[in-house]
């Protein structure tokens, strides 16, 4: 290409459409907006969110209570990893969405690493034999 070439233009989306560099590179990307949608979807979601989060938490302190009532110890593993595949990584998601600076890769890792320490728990109680 020459110097004297026109760059190809890119719509990326409303507004100003975007030239390449002869690379391929598109210049500078607009920053990306999202809307909530309809309030009813919203809060029936959020709703959801903390039914889902309560019932969790509910269980745990249930297998807990089991657990110093002279159950097994596995109970309170249970318990535990309960906690940790459902509670914290729907509070995860939350969190990190709003926090500003977190890329979706670290949100992404961070719920996947305590769903799969919550499952090793589990596996461990049903599988270990405490």
């Amino acid at each position: 290409m020459t110097p004297d070439a026109a760059l190809p233009v890119v719509a990326i989306g409303p507004g100003t459409p975007l030239q390449t560099t002869p690379g391929g590179d598109v210049g500078a990307a607009p920053l990306q907006t999202t809307t909530g949608g309809d309030p009813v979807v919203v809060v029936l979601a959020l709703a959801a969110l903390f039914v889902a989060t309560a019932l969790s938490l509910y269980l745990a302190a249930r297998l807990y209570r089991g657990y110093r009532d002279g159950g097994e110890p596995g109970m309170a593993v249970l318990g535990v990893g309960l906690v940790l595949l459902t509670t914290v990584p729907m509070t995860l998601r939350v969190a990190l969405a709003t926090t500003p600076g977190v890329s979706g890769t670290t949100r992404i890792l961070a719920v996947t690493a305590s769903q799969l320490a919550g499952l090793l728990l589990i596996l461990g109680v049903v599988y270990g034999g405490r």
